[in-house]
């Protein structure tokens, strides 16, 4: 795995976990934050080629 996309899967991985202790916590404002860059996240991931597992699979692909 490249570095490109090693970084990539940690930033996706920490951005589930940030959205998760909001929605947990009930922090509305912090949820649309995290939720936005996942999704920038994961349309990188996609425009990249790049293949991105399931959350709370553990793996990389």
């Amino acid at each position: 795995m490249d570095t490109f996309t090693a970084e990539l899967h940690q930033r996706i991985t920490s951005a589930r976990e940030q959205l998760h202790a909001a929605q947990d916590t009930g922090d509305l404002d912090a949820e649309r934050i995290y939720s936005g860059e996942l999704d920038s996240l994961l349309r990188q991931a996609l425009e990249n080629g790049i293949t991105v597992p399931p959350e709370g699979t553990g793996q990389h692909a």
